[in-house]
């Protein structure tokens, strides 16, 4: 991949190793992370959008940008639409979703490496809604159990001391 770096757009934003941001960022251009973000940032603009995150920078939440440059850490998915490059010191907590990526030696990803097709929009880690993680139907009080219903049967099945549960009658001989 050799030491080649793509051309990033002026900075339109920065976020300063002193500042730290709660909630969600949606920005256009260009945007320079070295404080931390605690929400999800994601790039607005049609045309693409870049995020640089310096080695002091960290963000608590999904990334979704065309062009990501990491240094520092992010703790959630990442979304690079276009390319991700990592330095040595880039920590992800997440999956990461690419078209391109370079990885040198020194970076970690913790989580899963996905190639997406241009079309392809996967659903980020965080963005699920509350109570879909749990997709298993749980039996509500109004539904029997079908082990409990066996069971039941079992208990008044014909023990002939009742007259509503006679004993089973064996086959007439012939």
């Amino acid at each position: 991949m050799g030491n080649k770096r793509r051309q990033l757009p002026d900075y339109d934003s920065i976020i300063g190793g002193d500042t730290e941001v709660v909630g969600d960022i949606h920005f256009n251009g260009a945007l320079h992370v070295d404080g931390k973000v605690i929400g999800d940032v994601s790039g607005q603009s049609a045309d693409g959008c870049a995020l640089t995150l310096g080695r002091s920078g960290v963000i608590e939440g999904n990334v979704d940008v065309a062009h990501v440059l990491l240094a520092g850490t992010v703790k959630g998915d990442v979304r690079a639409t276009y390319c991700a490059e990592l330095n040595s010191g880039a920590r992800i907590e997440g999956k990461l979703y690419y078209r391109m990526i370079e990885i040198p030696e020194g970076a970690e990803i913790n989580g899963e490496l996905v190639h997406i097709a241009e079309p392809q929009i996967p659903q980020l880690l965080y963005q699920q809604e509350e109570g879909e993680e749990d997709e298993e139907e749980k039996p509500t009080d109004d539904e029997e159990d079908p082990a409990e219903e066996d069971a039941a049967a079992d208990e008044t099945a014909g023990d002939g001391d009742s007259p509503d549960n006679p004993a089973p009658s064996a086959p007439a001989a012939g």
